[in-house]
């Protein structure tokens, strides 16, 4: 029975994508962030979308930039002070209330005197009807588009100047400043609202987006970065990601540090949350990231969520993170590069994998792994690996794995290449001799 616990707990921390490291990074401090309506996940709309291949994504800059630290000089006190004070003057913003109203046409207001493409996206909901506000600042390749994003509406209990004037004061500052350059890419600054209802704006927002087929490569979500209960917390704060949306985290950490004069955070990745706007992206396949202040706000929807109880300098330069990393990331050209999807596992004569290089560049170093276990016993552990120089952009391989035994098999697939992302791929069968018969994907 030891020997079989072993056996589970090895396999889980030597499956690709499943991890433990890193947690001493995360923070327990405080009440998790979710909207005020919201238990758990459960209470979500439970996506089911086909996989979509990510766009190529920029990669991390080295040096500083002349150009970056123009930006950050302009994004000051006054101005994320001066937004902060115009919305929570509104008083509570709950979706679906006139104060909440007014606040959007104010979002509105400012993102077109800006001279920023602006529209309201509307939605109606079971739950509640609202409008997102969206403006659009167009770069040279309007294909691919980056996006910054807080929620402009509230609890009815208090004026959410941390939750999360913070985020949209950050968002409409970044429009401000950002909408006096030209950039390669698209950028989309977007406030939601329904966010304390239940992600609810932001839902029908990423729906829409993906039944467009539209090509977000990053999402950046500021939700509570202005709030600090140390002297220390001033200089460190929270990222949330999945997976695929590490690449992000990476680049934000060398952004802080490129540029740490000008902000002076210091930011520890927290893995996956479902608790704000960022989540209905990761269930539609794209990538992004949730910024969080390090410790909780005491006055988190409560009458106390005001300005006072803000750290505006700890909120700027949160804001000049965030700030940077966008307009890093969208003034330079996206990088060509692999992308490997395992496109087939079938039964047969042995188990054969298909591993398709979807990307726009040609990989590397392609290694394709087949690990067969199970079987009558569990006595099955077979493993075979096939390997290509070059697996050109479009092009396809294939990796085959045979076996002689009975019963029932589980199927592991993984492919790498020395230039592009690991992926991985389950499916179980049936093993009678040489033949597996009806192999299943695992979703």
């Amino acid at each position: 029975m030891k020997a079989i616990v072993v056996f589970i707990i090895t396999g889980l921390l030597t499956i690709p994508g499943y991890t433990l490291a890193g947690t001493s990074n995360i923070s327990s401090n405080g009440t998790p962030h979710h909207p005020a309506f919201v238990e758990s996940r459960d209470d979500l709309v439970n996506v089911q979308v086909a996989h979509r291949s990510s766009p190529s994504h920029p990669m991390a800059p080295n040096t500083a930039d002349v150009n970056i630290i123009e930006l950050l000089q302009q994004l000051n006190e006054p101005l994320i002070l001066g937004y902060l004070e115009n919305l929570t003057s509104f008083g509570p913003r709950e979706t679906g209330t006139p104060s909440c109203d007014q606040a959007a046409h104010y979002i509105f207001d400012t993102f077109q005197n800006m001279g920023l493409v602006v529209r309201y996206h509307n939605y109606t909901d079971a739950t509640v009807s609202g409008s997102n506000v969206e403006a659009t600042l167009y770069g040279n390749d309007t294909t691919n588009i980056f996006i910054i994003c807080g929620h402009y509406d509230s609890v009815a209990a208090g004026p959410g100047a941390d939750d999360d004037g913070s985020g949209v004061a950050a968002v409409l500052a970044a429009a401000e400043i950002m909408r006096n350059y030209d950039f390669d890419h698209t950028v989309r600054f977007v406030a939601f609202s329904g966010e304390e209802q239940g992600l609810i704006g932001s839902y029908h927002y990423v729906q829409d987006a993906y039944n467009s087929n539209e090509s977000i490569v990053a999402v950046l979500n500021a939700d509570m970065i202005g709030f600090t209960a140390t002297g220390s917390d001033g200089i460190v704060g929270k990222i949330f990601e999945n997976p695929a949306s590490e690449w992000i985290v990476s680049f934000t950490q060398d952004i802080s540090v490129i540029y740490s004069d000008y902000i002076g955070i210091q930011l520890f990745p927290q893995g996956e949350t479902w608790g704000s706007d960022h989540y209905y992206f990761w269930e539609y396949g794209y990538d992004a990231v949730f910024y969080h202040e390090y410790h909780f706000n005491d006055y988190y929807h409560s009458a106390n969520d005001t300005i006072d109880r803000m750290n505006i300098t700890y909120s700027t330069r949160f804001s000049r993170l965030i700030l940077a990393t966008l307009a890093q990331m969208a003034q330079q050209p996206v990088q060509q590069r692999p992308v490997l999807e395992i496109s087939s596992i079938s039964g047969g004569l042995g188990v054969t994998a298909q591993i398709n290089n979807i990307g726009d560049a040609n990989a590397s170093d392609v290694k394709a792994t087949i690990l067969i276990t199970g079987g009558l016993f569990n006595l099955i552990n077979v493993q075979s690996t096939s390997e290509q120089t070059v697996l050109n952009a479009q092009g396809s391989m294939q990796s085959k794995a045979m076996v002689f035994r009975l019963g029932k098999i589980l199927i592991t697939v993984a492919a790498d290449a020395s230039n592009a992302d690991q992926v991985t791929k389950q499916a179980t069968g049936f093993l009678l001799g040489p033949f597996v018969l009806e192999v299943v994907i695992a979703p």
